[in-house]
């Protein structure tokens, strides 16, 4: 096989293999005998279910790939941002709400399924590091004092439907987060958003009063995210905090 064959079923598999993620790849199709220009297509049925479409194989059929029939297009287009591909493509509202979640669960900072590799932060203290940042532990995360824009985030590697969020103080000191918002990424290349309200303003959330006692606070409407990351706006003392995140997983 040689370098451009090898190529070829290299951006092949990356197709199928990534498209299982929402993220598409977009090829053309070339006959060198027929002397017309090569034609861009999406080797998916349904273009709309894309939330990324990145540049894939060159001169590639359409046969070539194995799901389902190609979506032609008239011109190269390339976008890292789900609501203009549903713009760009005239896609209709589906039925069903892709962010809703009508029993949201823990994702997994308590039980330990979100690993500690995935928590960073603005600041932390060498004893009092991110990974004690989960739910219920004996402990809690905590900023610089002088760190005046404190936040911690969450990687959730997949984009995850997330309706919540709840947070506690500090274990064995009375240090907590009276109030934060919540900023999250749709994708890890994507800017920060915020969860809004029902008017569509910024939320303020209202957190603790102690250390020791779970506030649960959901959001106005679910969102889907890759990233959340919890600003911290108005502390007691410390900015220290102990959360979990809820949502729904597939």
């Amino acid at each position: 096989m040689d370098g451009a064959a090898a190529l070829v079923v290299m951006l092949s598999a990356m197709a199928v293999t990534i498209s299982c993620h929402q993220v598409c790849f977009i090829g053309s199709e070339y006959n060198p005998h027929s002397g017309m220009p090569p034609r861009w297509f999406l080797p998916y049925e349904d273009p709309c279910e894309c939330t990324a479409i990145h540049l894939g194989g060159m001169r590639i059929t359409a046969s070539s790939y194995r799901q389902g029939a190609p979506h032609y297009l008239n011109e190269l287009f390339m976008s890292e941002d789900s609501d203009e591909i549903q713009a760009y493509f005239d896609c209709q509202p589906a039925e069903n709400n892709p962010a809703e979640c009508s029993s949201p669960q823990p994702l997994g900072m308590e039980d330990g399924t979100i690993h500690d590799d995935r928590f960073t932060a603005s600041s932390s203290y060498t004893h009092f590091p991110v990974s004690q940042a989960r739910l219920n532990n004996n402990g809690g995360w905590l900023a610089y004092r002088s760190d005046a824009n404190p936040w911690i985030e969450v990687d959730l590697v997949e984009p995850t439907v997330v309706s919540g969020v709840i947070t506690q103080g500090h274990h064995n000191q009375n240090w907590h987060v009276k109030k934060y918002k919540v900023a999250y990424k749709k994708q890890p290349s994507s800017d920060y958003e915020h969860v809004t309200d029902g008017n569509g303003n910024i939320k303020v959330f209202i957190g603790n009063t102690d250390g020791q006692i779970p506030v649960t606070n959901l959001f106005a409407e679910s969102v889907v995210a890759t990233v959340v990351r919890i600003e911290l706006i108005e502390r007691y003392e410390h900015a220290a905090l102990r959360l979990e995140l809820l949502g729904c997983r597939d």
